[in-house]
């Protein structure tokens, strides 16, 4: 063999650290090209002046290629002084695809074996080491914990915020139903939880995934020796043994939440400094997008306020990619959710991918009737990779991942975001129920949609048409309310679609069926219209920097401190902090009354009388929050002498302008549909009979008694028990419900006396089975009686779509209550029937 390093003029061969020149260097396949401009311009600035910054965030806009970005700083990092490089992924998928990365562009690295252990190589610095989220933290970490953590010197983070909620779930511990622990979880607190919420319990108790409630900090505390028990018993169980040597002496850190199929075990304070691997590099680089609100990253990860204001990026760039949005219902009423599903989820022979976003696999279930295929953790990878091979006749459809897949070119050149996103962990969605309005809530939610916007479109040259269907995401999307969430080149591309669906109405009234403008639509941007492309380029590049102050950055701050103090047992500093948050960052009653029982749950260690005030007083801003020990009084509805009509008009100024008001109305209505989730149809029901003018609570939920809706119109009342997650398959009332039914009806002649009650239980069969009894007359609520419910309640409201609100007489809003059979009489008689009661 030829030594070839003999023949040159220099005895020893520099390394390169200049990624730029690593770059120039690498063994690249002869399919990659020239560094992007805003590679470059990142890679120079971080070579020259970032290099020594303990912690620092990398912000390109979606496709810009961070991962190359990332390999190629670690690169630079082992040629400079062999130290081990870590580069960590969200997710197994995502560790595949940066491999893939790394022997495209000639980049040494290593990963785990079948041996698992942990590479020479990397420890050596020779190689860089490429793996995920849960590898890395968990109590029995490969990489050691506190003085035990092997010295890693740098390391970057991928997809940061979806790492933050993968290293979240490296802490929970999750109990199945099947499992022996569940029932004895339930046994040990089943008083507990039956206090918080009697419906909802039995709901747990007969298996219904949507009904969640937490089990009270209090009692939690005091029956930690119980739970310690019952866990360290069951410490082999996969889901408890990498979390219990970080859990078992800080159990007061922990959040239990109960469902009808699982318990989780969720940390408030999550403490990464016990992972000295990550916590003491000497430079840690988290990738996120320009589009992405890093200030979660204070609680997440205990970076610091300045690292987040002072992110690396390239000024030069506004916008990247090419994104026609269409909101197919803002352009024709017929053109809702499923119409669309009906058209695009069909197997047909396209020459691009088409791709759907949804938040849950009960909203996949319609696309898989119509031939899409249908992927999860186990094919996902396939899937995707048959999607970039060219396989493009069937619809494939991603659930609940709205971040880290690249569908680049032809891979997908269409789109779905199907439905608002939603949050799958327990302690997310009890978090969302408390905090429906919050801005760390809507600002998550903006996060999630905007990473979904991402996929489909991952370069400058790239293009893609993205369809927004499903009312409550285009009441997201367009309300005034929650479209500031949303990043400026995000808010550019909404304000582009809104332009597209003016645009179409008037295309509409010279076409025979709404679908042609859609179709019409996506051939402009798949055939590439010179025209369309002109106006989207000058549309973006009217997008002017925003330099906003996110208030959400001290917030975290301050709760990260106060989370900090209360896990190291200082709980009266803990108090302290969290009462500047309750003082000067709570505008909002039920904000405040969020952050009161985090003050309560940090008082009961120092005084458990001042704890119960402070929570009484957060659930009195808030009902969504824990029923506090020893009960609130019930607050009976009763009838206000206030004109019906004015209460509507109140409702209906809350809306800046009609289209407001009828995505807010619409958004009532398509949750108003058997199959949703019980606390959207009960949420939902109880905001139509506000809107309607009547008094509208929900007892089960506000005071953990009585049923699901109350609605008090003019003395009279009438009561709805609410089984929307019911199948239609189904062919009786079981015991059970006609029990609970019974329940309530006791509930209410205890609090109302002699009151007149109308008693509807809203359920897809009339038919009572013969094992089971009513007590009191009971009527039913079918589907297509709660069909006609929404159709008149949008019908009504429509009524306003030529009027100034100020210029209607109440004369006027009783004609079209009356026209739609919204009147008193007609909403106590038109929407219920007779049950039938089975006979033998």
């Amino acid at each position: 063999m030829v030594d070839f390093k003999k023949k040159l003029g220099k005895k020893v061969i520099l390394k390169k650290i200049n990624p730029l020149e690593i770059y120039d260097s690498l063994d690249r396949k002869s399919e990659t090209g020239p560094l992007r401009p805003a590679q470059e311009f990142i890679l120079k600035e971080w070579y020259a002046n970032r290099q020594n910054d303990n912690n620092l965030i990398i912000k390109l806009h979606t496709g810009q290629g961070k991962t190359l970005i990332g390999l190629l700083m670690l690169h630079s990092r082992l040629n400079s002084n062999n130290s081990p490089c870590l580069y960590i992924c969200p997710n197994i998928y995502l560790v595949k695809q940066t491999i893939l990365e790394a022997k495209k562009f000639g980049i040494p690295y290593c990963t785990f074996d079948s041996s698992r252990d942990i590479p020479e190589s990397f420890l050596n610095g020779e190689k860089i080491l490429i793996t995920h989220v849960q590898k890395v933290f968990n109590g029995k970490t490969i990489f050691g914990l506190d003085n035990k953590s092997i010295n890693v010197d740098h390391v970057i983070l991928d997809d940061s915020h979806a790492c933050i909620d993968s290293l979240k779930s490296t802490f929970t511990i999750t109990i199945k139903k099947e499992e022996n622990l569940y029932s004895e979880f339930i046994n040990l607190f089943s008083e507990d939880l039956s206090e918080q919420g009697e419906g909802s319990f039995l709901d747990i108790k007969n298996a219904k995934y949507e009904s969640i409630l937490p089990i009270p900090y209090w009692s939690w505390v005091e029956k930690k020796s119980e739970v310690l028990n019952l866990l360290s018993s069951d410490e082999d169980n996969k889901s408890i043994q990498f979390a219990w040597p970080l859990m078992k002496n800080n159990l007061n850190n922990y959040r239990a939440i109960v469902s009808g199929n699982h318990i989780e075990l969720t940390p408030y304070y999550i403490p990464m400094h016990h992972f000295g691997t990550f916590n003491n590099a000497k430079q840690r680089i988290l990738m996120s997008a320009t589009t992405q609100d890093d200030s979660f990253f204070i609680k997440g990860l205990g970076f610091d306020i300045n690292s987040i204001k002072n992110p690396l990026i390239d000024p030069n760039q506004k916008w990247s990619g090419e994104k026609m949005l269409l909101l197919p219902s803002l352009i024709d009423e017929s053109l809702h959710r499923d119409a669309i599903i009906e058209k695009l989820a069909v197997p047909s022979k396209k020459k691009v991918g088409f791709v759907s976003l949804v938040p849950s696999f009960r909203l996949s279930k319609e696309y898989e009737e119509a031939g899409s295929i249908i992927s999860d953790s186990s094919n996902i990878f396939e899937v995707v990779q048959h999607l970039k091979s060219g396989e493009h006749e069937h619809t494939v459809v991603i659930v609940n991942r709205y971040d880290g897949i690249d569908l680049p070119d032809n891979s997908c050149r269409l789109l779905i975001i199907d439905s608002k996103p939603f949050f799958m962990s327990l302690s997310d969605r009890y978090e969302e129920n408390c905090r429906k309005s919050s801005d760390v809530i809507n600002t998550k939610i903006a996060q999630k949609i905007e990473q979904g916007l991402g996929r489909s479109v991952r370069g400058e040259k790239d293009y893609s048409t993205v369809v927004l269907i499903g009312g409550d995401l285009v009441k997201f999307i367009k309300s005034t309310a929650t479209n500031k969430y949303f990043s400026s080149q995000t808010r550019q591309q909404i304000a582009i679609g809104l332009e597209i669906a003016e645009a179409a109405k008037e295309d509409l009234e010279k076409e025979d069926k709404p679908y042609k403008v859609i179709t019409s639509l996506l051939k402009q941007s798949l055939t590439r219209d010179e025209g369309w492309k002109e106006y989207y380029k000058e549309q973006m590049d009217e997008i002017i920097p925003e330099a906003k102050e996110n208030h959400l950055l001290e917030l975290f701050k301050l709760e990260h401190e106060a989370e900090n103090y209360h896990y190291n047992g200082d709980s009266e500093k803990a108090s302290q902090i969290i009462q500047k948050v309750i003082d000067n960052n709570c505008s909002d009653e039920s904000e405040k009354g969020w952050y009161l029982q985090s003050l309560a749950r940090y008082l009961y260690s120092l005084s458990k009388i001042e704890s119960t005030t402070a929570q009484k007083s957060a659930f009195k801003k808030n009902y969504q929050l824990l029923h506090p020990k020893g009960g609130i009084v019930y607050k009976k509805l009763s009838f206000i002498n206030q004109n019906r009509i004015s209460r509507i008009k109140e409702w209906v100024n809350k809306h800046s302008k009609y289209e407001e008001l009828m995505l807010s109305v619409n958004n009532i209505t398509d949750e108003l549909v058997f199959g949703m989730p019980s606390e959207k149809f009960e949420s939902s029901l109880q905001e139509l009979g506000l809107a309607l003018g009547l008094l509208s609570q929900r007892p089960d939920k506000e005071f953990k008694k009585g049923p699901d809706n109350l609605w008090c119109i003019n003395d009279n009342y009438i009561m709805f028990e609410c089984k929307s997650e019911v199948l239609d398959t189904r062919s009786e009332i079981n015991k059970h419900e006609a029990s609970q039914m019974n329940s309530h009806c006791g509930w209410f002649e205890e609090s109302y006396q002699d009151k007149k009650v109308k008693r509807i239980l809203i359920i897809p069969t009339k038919n009572l089975s013969y094992h089971a009894n009513f007590t009191h007359s009971i009527e039913i609520m079918r589907k297509n009686r709660l069909k006609k419910l929404r159709l008149n309640f949008q019908g009504f409201f429509r009524e306003f779509k030529n009027y100034e609100i100020n210029d209607l007489t109440d004369d006027k809003i009783n004609d079209f209550l009356l026209a739609h059979n919204l009147d008193i009489n007609s909403l106590s008689s038109e929407y219920s029937e007779e049950c039938y009661h089975r006979k033998k």
